[in-house]
């Protein structure tokens, strides 16, 4: 990761693409947000990588 932080969850930025990985305020569950600049096809597979790797 070229960017890394706890304040709110885990937040990792990358040269493409950042995520966070945090608990909801308001629900029983986790959130995870996953941004692309402008490559949805790269957005989709690193979801899929982090939601595997989150089931694992």
């Amino acid at each position: 990761a070229v960017e890394e932080s706890s304040v709110d969850g885990l937040s990792m930025a990358f040269a493409d693409w950042r995520f966070n990985l945090r608990l909801s305020n308001t629900e029983p569950v986790v959130r995870l947000n996953v941004e692309s600049r402008g490559d949805a096809a790269l957005m989709t597979a690193q979801t899929a990588e982090l939601l595997a790797l989150i089931d694992a």
